[in-house]
């Protein structure tokens, strides 16, 4: 049962992470700079917790159902969701440090060029939960 759990929670979290690549992001990039950075200043807390606690979530129920069933591939699966913390630590918070830290008034060319790495870097996330969702797809059927 931890198994299906686990596949719930990494789903959730690649199609969060699907959302904000192929939708919000993209439309975001649409707005002025200020704009844009306003919007990405707003959505980015509410998106990192809902993903932080999925990938958690989805991690640990991977790593049960390993135990469980002592099929090292949900370790697998699970490893990859858990990649998302590391990576956005290492990758992703320099540039949502930058973005966090500029005031609206003051966004222009730069601050677009940090919008587009971040949805750049944020694609990586994207990849890890699609990943870890068809492992454990897989596993299940």
């Amino acid at each position: 049962m931890f198994g299906e759990f686990a596949l719930l929670a990494s789903a959730m979290f690649a199609g969060a992470a699907l959302y904000v690549s192929f939708a919000e992001h993209p439309a975001r990039l649409e707005l002025d700079d200020g704009a844009a950075l306003a919007q990405w200043q707003a959505s980015y807390p509410r998106g990192a917790m809902m993903q932080a606690t999925l990938a958690l979530v989805g991690s640990v129920l991977g790593v049960l159902e390993s135990l469980v069933t002592g099929d090292y591939l949900w370790l697998v699966g699970a490893l990859f969701l858990f990649a998302n913390w590391p990576y956005t630590f290492i990758w992703i918070m320099p540039t949502n440090r930058v973005l966090k830290d500029t005031l609206v008034n003051h966004a222009g060319p730069v601050t677009r060029l940090q919008l587009q790495t971040w949805g750049r870097l944020h694609a990586g996330r994207t990849i890890l939960g699609l990943i870890s969702t068809g492992l454990f797809v897989w596993l299940l059927i």
